[in-house]
């Protein structure tokens, strides 16, 4: 069993059970489908034997017949017969007794009747053993064989015998019951054999490198899968998410993934897609889609440098006459150049090359008439192409066996054997050997009469889906048993799809509530993801993992998990926190003391992308007028600043402005934020004055100074001009009293 502990999210992984409670429960079904009986004596648990297995606190009783329960002639018949001690207490002894009827079983309606205990057949015995007291917690296995030449096998005609194995006591006793075929060896029956190839649940768009090379290394959940059905003509139906998370990782898929892809590739066996993750077609058809989900891109996931090759160019060595003269040169004699491989297309990443495209398969016990319809009509104008493969348990009738390939008015049917299935599938998670022969020793009863019933016409069985992980050699023990059984021979699949349809009725169906809620819900959350993704230049960066996520999380796989309303509700919770990652940062009060400013704003971006916004913004009062809108990319895991240009009209006082953001398709993107604007635009006008007033009057002042100091200076010229001609008047008057020389 593969240990799947690096899975992330382990609440969530179904597969991880332990090896013990995957025992247990195989031992239950191969109890109550191969079927036996068991008697219990209760007991309470010792609440100190903390380090002990954990006990069932019954007593169980198990017959298998080897060999698939065939007895053809010539051939001895070897049971097994299993003793498990699950309580507190040693068991004593147990004697046990084998009969064998000598008369068939009529039908596989009696058959069924005989297995579950509801009827009752005479047994003549045929072999006894016995067992000694089993230990608190341990198992016995006894075997017993009846020789070829025995008369309880000899000259048997070809038919199902009751095989019952009385275990006794005391005188206490129980019956487990079984089923011996002699084969017919007339005419064979053509049988499909389905089985699926599927991964584990997850919770993600796809499978990572770490669960790939785990699920694909030896004894890995995958690996196991396609070792079971190679060399064996089985139908495969895909999950193409495997294909797809393998082939988007480019060359840094694991080796082991990469070989297992190319093992898939070259098996000659016919396939066909199922829906992406496996998701569950019934619950989208219940939740009233037109269509089903189509997976979405996923270039999100992928790394240009994932698909870059080296491609190696052999340099051409001259001639040593071409070169007389030798020169220094790399010693490597070969370039390594890079080639673009390109990324894949979604087309390429999911291709299973499938033998039919439109093959739709609902979990069973879903597949009834609402579904069946309904898909049908999804598939629009190419109804007539589409197959809904569907269980004969869902056909209305007698029990008896239903043709493999139907039509129920225009619904094309593929029919798989309910009972078969069942068995196999059962067959098929049971890890230990011995039990194992139980469920197949009943696959074969059922595939005796189904072969009767059917004759010429085909038959289809499968080894359905497994809630927990199955060994290879599990599984392909319940591949060989199907597909060797006596009296039937492969049938090609396209010889079954191309086969003339019997007409049948199917039965309505129970739908399943909840889990069309949850796809209905998980669908309308993607609508909104939707509208806010066109923020980005590529949408599908956002809406193709999503799409791929809801897929998986509607994976059958998830199916009887108590976990899985959990995984709905973090699904939903992942989708409300990417919308919730773009917006507006609540902004601070802003004062504007001009007449105009720009206003500040934050946009927050937690994608790891930019995004393109529209900031749309509108004042609430006359007072200030705001640039209506600003077209801005925020850049990834950042936030990112816008500068609203406002200016202010007359007036002061607060002013509220409503900010939103929109993508550039109208969206609204976040919360509508409000911004506080203190409006001071007066305190421009009154600085501006004072000012004024101040220049002004130093101007003034300077002025009349200059005026005053002038009128000074010119009134002390005046008074020196007025004594300087005084004293040239008197210099003149002192020249004219001088008297003259004589002659």
């Amino acid at each position: 069993m593969t240990d799947t502990s690096s899975f992330s999210r382990a609440v969530h992984r179904p597969w991880r059970g332990a090896l013990r409670a995957a025992a247990a429960a195989a031992l239950a079904g191969a109890v109550a489908l191969a079927p036996a009986a068991a008697w219990a004596a209760p007991v309470d648990p010792d609440p100190d034997a903390t380090d002990a297995p954990v006990l069932s606190g019954e007593v169980t009783y198990a017959m298998a017949p080897a060999g698939n329960g065939i007895v053809d002639e010539g051939d001895s018949l070897t049971v097994s017969f299993v003793v498990n001690n699950g309580t507190l207490e040693a068991a004593e002894g147990v004697d046990v007794s084998l009969g064998l009827s000598d008369d068939a079983l009529a039908s596989r309606t009696s058959l069924s009747s005989w297995l579950a205990g509801d009827s009752s057949a005479q047994t003549d015995e045929i072999g006894a053993t016995s067992f000694g007291a089993t230990l608190s917690g341990a198992e016995q296995t006894a075997r017993l064989t009846i020789d070829a030449d025995d008369d309880a096998l000899a000259d048997r005609e070809p038919g199902v015998y009751p095989l019952a194995a009385t275990f006794t006591r005391g005188d206490d006793s129980v019956e487990v019951r079984s089923a011996v075929t002699v084969p017919d060896d007339g005419e064979v029956t053509p049988l499909t054999v389905v089985v699926p190839i599927t991964a584990p649940a997850i919770d993600t768009p796809v499978l990572t490198a770490a669960q790939l090379e785990e699920l694909t290394a030896e004894g890995g959940s995958l690996s196991s899968q396609l070792d079971a059905v190679a060399g064996t003509p089985v139908v495969l139906a895909i999950d193409p998410a495997i294909l797809a998370s393998i082939r988007l990782l480019g060359t840094s898929a694991p080796e082991s993934a990469l070989a297992w892809l190319t093992e898939l590739d070259a098996l000659p066996n016919a396939r066909f897609a199922l829906q992406y993750g496996d998701a569950d077609v019934a619950a989208q058809m219940e939740a009233g889609f037109e269509t089903l989900l189509e997976p979405g891109a996923l270039t999100a996931l992928m790394r240009d440098e994932d698909f870059t090759a080296p491609v190696e160019q052999q340099t051409v060595e001259p001639s040593e006459a071409d070169t007389p003269t030798p020169t220094e040169s790399s010693s490597d004699d070969t370039d390594t150049d890079p080639e673009t491989l390109g990324i894949p297309s979604l087309e390429e990443l999911l291709s299973v090359d499938a033998s039919h495209e439109r093959v739709y398969w609902p979990a069973t016990g879903t597949g009834g008439s609402l579904v069946a319809d309904a898909l049908a009509e999804a598939n629009g104008d190419d109804d007539a192409s589409a197959l809904i493969l569907t269980e004969s348990a869902l056909v209305t009738g007698t029990g008896a066996t239903v043709p493999a390939r139907a039509s129920a008015t225009d619904t094309q049917l593929l029919v798989y054997d309910t009972d078969i299935s069942r068995e196999l599938n059962a067959a098929s998670v049971e890890s230990d050997t011995t039990l194992r022969a139980a469920p197949l020793a009943a696959a074969s009863a059922y595939l005796h009469f189904a072969a009767e019933d059917a004759g010429e016409d085909p038959l289809l069985v499968t080894v359905d889906r497994a809630s927990t992980e199955r060994s290879r050699l599990a599984l392909r023990a319940a591949v060989l048993a199907a597909t060797q059984a006596p009296s039937t021979a492969a049938s090609p699949f396209a010889g079954l799809v191309a086969h003339d349809p019997a007409p049948v009725q199917l039965v309505a169906g129970v739908p399943d509530d909840d889990r069309a809620y949850a796809a209905a819900d998980m669908h309308a959350d993607e609508d909104a993801l939707a509208r806010f993704a066109t923020v980005l230049d590529d949408p599908e960066l956002l809406t193709g993992p999503n799409r791929d996520e809801i897929l998986q999380v509607l994976g059958n796989a998830w199916r009887g998990d108590e976990s899985w309303p959990a995984v709905v509700s973090a699904q939903r919770q992942g989708t409300i926190e990417t919308i919730d990652s773009v917006g507006l940062l609540p902004p601070s009060t802003v004062q504007l003391l001009g007449s105009s400013s720009t206003l500040p704003v934050w946009v927050r971006n937690d994608l790891p992308y930019p995004v393109n916004l529209t900031l749309y913004s509108q004042p609430e009062d006359l007072r200030l007028d705001v640039e209506d809108a600003v077209t801005v990319v925020a850049s990834p895991a950042s936030n990112t600043r816008i500068e609203v240009p406002v200016q202010a009209r007359i007036g002061n006082g607060e002013v509220d402005v409503t900010l939103d953001l929109r993508s550039p398709a109208g969206v609204q993107i976040g919360s509508t934020e409000r911004a506080e604007v203190y409006v001071r635009a007066e305190w421009e006008g009154i600085g501006i004055t004072v000012l004024a007033f101040l220049v002004g009057g130093l101007l003034v002042i300077g002025l009349v100074r200059t005026i005053r100091h002038r009128r000074r200076a010119a009134t002390d010229g005046d008074g020196e001009g007025e004594a300087l001609e005084a004293d040239e008047d008197d210099a003149e008057d002192a020249a004219s009293a001088t008297p003259q020389d004589d002659r």
